[in-house]
């Protein structure tokens, strides 16, 4: 085996029935609370791929999750532009902005947890250029991530920002696009109540807004996460920690070449994510500026779920001023490998009920039309690094099992856990292994979130308040979504050397 063991947490719970409506809606009964709510020591040996039988218990009902039809195997509303078309090429240069930076604790008592003062403290390491995608050789294994570009591996842990430099270029240029570099000018106000966000660049100015909410009755400045969508659930349990809720509605900078972003950058051919992301670290640059009068800018964090889990992932893996990243339920185009999920999870038939596959991603516009994720063999980069980019920050993944007489097999659950497993080695090659967490539930799409309330308050407890909350647990309510990727890893994990910059 190539890969550690994890501490692993499970829990039994009964199989939850759900009565699905024809509008997306579901109703089941309360689950049952884990038998067992401390890290197990002696937890089994992860199982090898098709070692359990994870079968539905009843056939998917006609709605997808997030409201979009399974008829294109939705997660979520999806817009009705028209996806980019093969072809056109993003850039090639680095999506971020500002030079190497200092990083700042999160103060309290918990451990010590770098956060960049800047989107990127690698934009000054020299990456060149990079070849076309279709001429890249064919595999069906995770890259290394610890391999740099020149073909030497990493050997100290103060090598990760440059190697993180690579792994992001190769992002940009074959999954996501091109982020684009921070406008000429933003500037903004910030209040109890609201940011206020106004970008000057190439001529052209453009604002947009997100609603605050502070904690009543309690001073600030606040640690804040931004929440893509609202996501009520989880950022009810994290507003009653004393966290203030920063919703960004992602259709305000528009998408793909539409709005606020396609007017600034008229000649990008990002996808959706790219442009997501790009806002919300715009809403980052105001708090900065702001001087932490009402939010706290070294203590963020960001969530989403469904394609808007998506969203907060590539918001938080590409950009570092993030101390926390929670995508929920995310799917193809988040967290599951492209490389593996058809491995894993095939769907030869493409059905709207079924896994999705990496074409979807492209489909749906959150990934552009000439993504390599159409051709995932050829990809020399994958989603278990798209992970490693939030290293050494805080990492949450939150799951939905799925499966159980729900319609919820889109989600690629199977390929979510061995991915989050093949990440998990990026983290404790740099000595923070359990600054990544997983947990993974049997809930309704997008729910209350209340079965994730453990791990969530850990994770915002560490990684926002500094206390000594133990994350760190990969968490299941089903033994069946426990896939191992030891065969699509033909590498080991290095003991690096040295500390963190």
């Amino acid at each position: 085996m190539h890969l550690r063991r994890l501490t692993l947490v499970t829990f039994a719970a009964p199989f939850l029935f759900a009565s699905c409506s024809s509008d997306g809606g579901s109703s089941n009964g309360m689950q049952s609370p884990p038998v067992e709510s401390t890290p197990n020591q002696n937890a089994n040996p992860l199982q090898p791929p098709g070692a359990a039988n994870n079968s539905p218990a009843a056939s998917p009902d006609t709605a997808s999750p997030g409201g979009g039809s399974t008829a294109d195997n939705s997660e979520g509303q999806v817009g009705t532009e028209t996806p980019l078309q093969p072809g056109e090429n993003p850039g090639t240069t680095p999506g971020n902005s500002g030079g190497p930076g200092p990083v700042v604790p999160v103060e309290g008592g918990g451990s010590f947890v770098p956060v960049g003062t800047v989107e990127n403290r690698g934009v000054d390491c020299q990456v060149g250029a990079l070849p076309a995608g279709n001429t890249l050789p064919r595999s069906p294994n995770l890259p290394d991530p610890f391999t740099k570009l020149d073909g030497t591996r990493i050997t100290k842990k103060s090598d990760w920002v440059c190697r993180r430099q690579e792994i992001l270029k190769q992002v940009n240029q074959y999954i996501y696009g091109e982020k684009p570099l921070k406008p000429e000018s933003v500037t903004g106000t910030v209040t109890n109540t609201q940011v206020t966000v106004n970008i000057q660049n190439n001529g052209q100015n453009e604002s947009f807004t997100a609603a605050v909410s502070v904690p009543a009755g309690r001073q600030g400045p606040f640690p804040a996460i931004i929440s893509f969508g609202g996501n009520a659930g989880v950022t009810a349990i994290v507003a009653a920690m004393g966290v203030a809720v920063i919703n960004y509605n992602q259709g305000s900078v528009g998408s793909r070449n539409s709005g606020i972003y396609g007017r600034l950058y008229p000649n990008n051919t990002s996808g959706d994510l790219a442009a997501w992301a790009w806002g919300a670290s715009r809403i980052v640059d105001v708090l900065q500026a702001a001087g932490n009068t009402v939010i706290d800018s070294s203590k963020l964090a960001v969530t989403g779920c469904s394609f808007l889990g998506k969203a907060a992932l590539a918001t938080g893996a590409l950009d570092e001023r993030f101390a926390l990243v929670m995508p929920r339920e995310s799917g193809i185009g988040g967290v599951p490998s492209y490389k593996i999920v058809p491995q894993i999870e095939p769907n030869p038939t493409n059905s709207g009920t079924g896994p999705e596959q990496p074409q979807h991603a492209i489909d749906s516009g959150w990934l552009p039309g000439n993504s390599l994720v159409n051709d995932p063999q050829r990809l020399p980069v994958d989603t278990h690094e798209i992970l490693g980019l939030v290293a050494p920050r805080g990492l949450l993944v939150l799951g939905n099992t799925g499966g159980q007489a729900q319609y919820y097999l889109n989600l690629d659950y199977h390929t979510e856990y061995a991915t989050a497993v093949a990440g998990s080695e990026i983290f404790a090659a740099l000595g923070v292994e359990t600054n990544l967490s997983y947990d993974s539930r049997n809930v309704t799409h997008c729910d209350a979130g209340t079965g994730y309330t453990a791990a969530i308050q850990a994770s915002v407890g560490k990684f926002l308040l500094g206390n000594n909350a133990t994350t760190g647990a990969f968490t299941t309510d089903f033994e069946g979504i426990r896939t191992a990727p030891d065969q699509w890893v033909q590498w080991t994990t290095p003991a690096l050397e040295g500390e963190l910059p």
